[in-house]
């Protein structure tokens, strides 16, 4: 009983906003710090060397947490002082504090119906009707397209493997039969009668058959400049098409400009090709 009593005796009895003194009970001999205000109350007086503060708790109601001061003399010693206890009561109405209960019995104005009546006014799906159905006309539908574009994507790959392997099987003969084929077109009806532009077609074609077989090169929509800047791009091709350039001048002149030509300068530009297929074709 007499441990209660004693902890209630220490006990500050504070309010809030109204200003009280705390005693932290400093011993003779000795000063205490500064006490700062807190976020529960502020300090309004301070007497450090009798540890009397006077503070304001905003607090409504609460345990104000005071904190531990440190005191020294002048020999040096130093005490660690605890804070006083110091609760706050609030000065609100119970009504405030504490709520009342309702009425009892509560009043109901529940108007006249079975139950199925109310849940009618919150039953949406009514209004709004069954939810629509798996769109399978739309799905198939994009099946459909997707099965169709895909035969045609194959379709036109094997259309394209097919030419590739067609220009690759071509037959493209090498060294001296390479050679004889070029010198045959002075033998031809286009070197005799003087029919320059188709003359120079085969010049062309024989040509481009030696580029396929040395260099891999088989796309025949290739101009005769796209298979230059081509073979330009490495040392092999660099190196034909300095031998190569005067008839591939010549061919295009003829084919695209009707240059116009005789059967000597004809003549001498077959002896290039075969020279130049009897190098590069073995």
């Amino acid at each position: 009983m007499l441990f209660p009593m004693l902890i209630l005796s220490t006990v500050a009895n504070a309010h809030p906003g109204i200003p009280l003194e705390v005693d932290y009970a400093v011993p003779g001999g000795y000063s205490c710090e500064e006490l700062r205000q807190g976020e529960l109350f502020s300090v309004l007086e301070t007497d450090n060397d009798n540890g009397l503060f006077v503070i304001v708790p905003v607090a409504l109601s609460d345990t104000l947490p005071l904190p531990v001061l440190t005191a020294w003399n002048d020999d040096g010693d130093t005490l660690q002082i605890e804070p006083p206890l110091t609760a706050v009561t609030g000065w609100f109405p119970d009504s405030l504090m504490v709520p009342s209960f309702p009425p009892f019995p509560g009043y109901m104005n529940i108007p006249p119906g079975l139950p199925e009546d109310y849940a009618r006014n919150v039953s949406f799906w009514l209004v709004w009707g069954a939810p629509p159905g798996f769109p399978w006309i739309l799905v198939i539908g994009v099946l459909v397209l997707a099965v169709v574009l895909f035969l045609f994507i194959l379709k036109r790959r094997k259309n394209s493997n097919s030419v590739h392997t067609e220009e690759n099987t071509v037959h493209i003969p090498k060294g001296k039969a390479a050679e004889n084929e070029a010198l045959a077109l002075l033998e031809s009806e286009y070197f005799i009668h003087g029919h320059w532009p188709e003359l120079y077609s085969e010049v062309d074609l024989q040509l481009r058959a030696t580029v396929a077989g040395k260099f891999g090169v088989v796309n025949r929509a290739l101009t005769l400049g796209q298979i230059s800047r081509a073979l330009a791009s490495t040392g092999n091709g660099r190196k034909f098409l300095e031998q190569a350039s005067p008839v591939i001048k010549e061919t295009t002149l003829q084919r695209y400009a009707d240059w116009g030509s005789s059967r000597e300068r004809a003549a001498g530009f077959i002896r290039k090709l075969a020279k130049l297929r009897g190098d590069w074709s073995r």
